[in-house]
């Protein structure tokens, strides 16, 4: 006789229960499947659209990076001539890699240049692109319009080049031509799976086609609300039955504020229930013809030992011993599973054992990882994703002097203050809680003392090396390393005998003001000083006397000159003074005729008397000189040179006409 087991029996009996249950839940299962699979399809292209948009902006912004680097290099050479601008555009701008051609407009609309061969050069004051740049707009992404050269439907970015007061002289634009290859052309051939398109259509009060998968709806109105590429139908009450309105996913683009649609037909959409209608249909069917009563029944005497066992399992699940009740003695599928349950539970207690022990280990493992970072000097935190701290070791608490519980809970924004929080920790956090390894110095100021950080942040990954969880910080106090660099550099730039800039600090300075004045946008001054006759002072009284007197000078050039110039000795009896922010020449000459006033005063040194002056050369730079640092000196000697022979004891400007001598009484004169 063949014996059903209990597998069998329960398999059989479950089969008949839902052909019967079927026929009253097919209606209701079919509407929850198909608003699940809709809701899951919509997400689904919903996340695809915005990674496609995202994409899209990028293409947009590279181009705008581009234009805007090409902007600034034109922007200092719009005086040279059209052909020299264009080739200019034509060696930094890759065409027609990023954009079809690029022309480039004075202010009033006409063009400059145009990277196309064209016989015409139409102006475009009248165009929106043009006129909203001309308004203030920094970057203008066009409608699609029809252009003049060509006539073709295009796209058109747009800068500003601007002067070095900010006006703005010429807009520079670039264009892609909706029919050539390129980025919006290739989106009108994607797919959402196989027989889903996307469509991009422009704002503004009239909405036109941007890309369309159709060529001749470019530039065709679109719909202003709920566009769907001109697929969408209306919803019927039997659309879960019978669906025909497609799945439709819109993403606005941030750079040209332009709506990203895609749809995805019904038919493919919801291909797996239409496949499947016939079998359910023919399930209903069959199971309409079997009473679901005897259910209940047949369970209720199937299930009895099950449930004898669930029992037993249910008390051991709170204590093992109770494990030997179980029924194991039963030649069934019963049994065997309480046979398999006991081992299990045997399994599980071994296991409970050792993962208590486990986890004693691993307290004991991070207690000992805490009190090393407990004696470690430096700085020790986890940041979590919020930016607040979870662990600091005990340099937190010395350093800020409250405990690390009080710490705990905080954010760097609350701990540091918001102004060390926004220049130095905040940026290189963020990096960090975005998956880079992040180092650098920061420096601020702590109690009115400046301190000095040699910081790591280093990210924490989940355990599946998928998702950044948190920020390891590691930062080292070298606040008197850096001073202790800081004090040598400054000696090393310092002239052993005056105590002044040496030729070294010098060239930095100068280097720097050079800078300054073209960033600036203002004019500084050289000035070269070579002390008549100092020869002569050495060989008469003796070179102790020559220093004294070099010492003498330089105090007495810091005092003419003021504490914000900057006064170097750069040879013998050659010394050099910056001036920065100059407004006008004059205070170059009321400069340097405090230093022919100073110096020709008589020097009492070690009982002499002597009788000294010198001659100053100066050159000027303002910030639309090209010159260089050497160029400068140059003219600055070239000027020196010419009041040491002009009869020493005078200043000159090189490149003017003026004379100031030491016995003018303090009034120019000329040559």
């Amino acid at each position: 006789m063949v014996r059903w087991s209990l597998k069998s029996r329960v398999v059989a009996s479950t089969v008949i229960v839902v052909l019967l249950l079927a026929v009253v839940l097919i209606l209701v299962a079919r509407h929850y499947v198909f608003a699940n699979l809709e809701d899951s399809l919509q997400a689904q292209q919903d996340a695809q659209v915005k990674l496609v948009a995202k994409q899209l902006d990028d293409q947009f912004e590279v181009r705008a990076v581009i234009l805007r680097h090409l902007a600034e290099q034109l922007a200092s050479q719009l005086d040279h001539r059209p052909e020299e601008l264009k080739r200019v555009a034509e060696q930094t701008t890759p065409i027609p890699e990023l954009f079809d051609w690029i022309f480039l407009a004075w202010s009033d609309g006409k063009r400059i240049f145009d990277t196309r061969p064209i016989s015409q050069k139409p102006d475009v004051l009248d165009r929106p692109y043009f006129q909203d740049v001309m308004h203030g707009a920094s970057l203008v992404i066009s409608e699609p319009v029809i252009t003049k050269v060509t006539g073709a439907p295009s796209i058109l970015i747009s800068v500003p080049v601007r002067s070095a007061d900010g006006r703005v002289r010429a807009v520079l634009v670039g264009s892609l031509d909706l029919r050539r290859e390129n980025f919006l052309l290739a989106l009108s051939r994607s797919r959402i799976g196989v027989t889903g398109t996307y469509c991009l259509v422009s704002s503004g009060q009239s909405p036109r086609y941007v890309v369309h998968v159709d060529p001749a709806k470019v530039l065709q109105p679109a719909s202003s609300e709920d566009e769907s590429c001109g697929t969408d139908t209306a919803r019927s009450i039997w659309e879960f039955a019978w669906p025909t309105r497609p799945i439709v996913a819109r993403h606005r683009l941030e750079t040209a504020g332009w709506e990203l649609v895609a749809t995805l037909p019904a038919i493919e959409a919801f291909s797996p229930i239409t496949r499947a209608r016939l079998r359910i249909l023919t399930a209903v069917g069959a199971a309409l013809a079997i009473s679901g009563l005897l259910m209940w029944r047949v369970a209720r005497r199937l299930l009895a030992p099950l449930e004898s066992l669930e029992r037993a399992v249910q008390e051991s699940a709170t204590d093992f011993s109770r494990c030997a009740s179980l029924p194991t003695s039963r030649e069934d599928e019963i049994g065997s599973l309480a046979k398999t349950f006991a081992r299990v539970m045997g399994q599980l207690a071994k296991r409970t054992s050792a993962l208590l022990a486990a986890r004693k280990l691993a307290e004991e493992r991070e207690a000992r990882i805490h009190a090393i970072a407990n004696h470690i000097p430096d700085l020790v935190a986890y940041l979590d994703l919020d930016e607040r701290y979870v662990f600091v070791n005990h340099a937190y608490e010395q350093r800020f002097g409250v405990s690390a519980d009080e710490i705990i809970g905080l954010t760097p924004l609350h701990l540091w203050g918001a102004a060390v929080y926004a220049k130095v920790i905040g940026p290189p956090l963020r990096l960090a809680l975005s998956g880079e390894l992040v180092k650098f110095e920061a420096e601020h100021l702590y109690e009115n003392h400046p301190v000095c950080f040699d910081v790591t942040y280093q990210p924490a990954w989940s355990a599946t090396a998928d998702k950044v969880v948190g920020v390891h910080v590691f930062a080292r106090d070298i606040t008197a390393e850096r001073q202790k660099m800081r004090s040598l550099e400054q000696t090393t730039m310092s002239d052993y005998l005056t105590g002044l800039l040496n030729r070294k600090g010098f060239d930095r300075r100068l280097e720097s003001a050079m800078v300054q004045s073209e960033e600036g946008s203002k004019i500084m001054a050289l000035l070269l000083v070579d002390i008549d006759n100092f020869k002569l002072v050495n060989d008469t009284y003796g070179h102790p006397v020559g220093d004294k007197l070099l010492n003498v000078v330089a105090t007495r050039l810091k005092s003419c000159a003021g504490e914000t110039c900057a006064v170097a000795r750069v040879g013998g009896d050659e010394f050099a003074v910056i001036l920065e922010d100059v407004l006008t020449s004059d205070e170059v000459l009321r400069v340097a005729q405090a230093i022919l006033s100073a110096t020709c005063e008589t020097f009492i040194l070690d009982g002499h008397q002597i009788a000294c002056s010198t001659s100053v050369g100066a050159a000027l730079k303002s910030p639309r000189d090209n010159n260089t640092r050497n160029e400068l000196l140059l003219k600055a000697d070239t000027a020196l040179y010419s009041a040491k022979h002009s009869g020493k004891a005078r200043f000159i400007v090189f490149g003017e006409s003026q004379t100031l001598a030491s016995d003018s009484n303090d009034h120019p004169r000329s040559n």
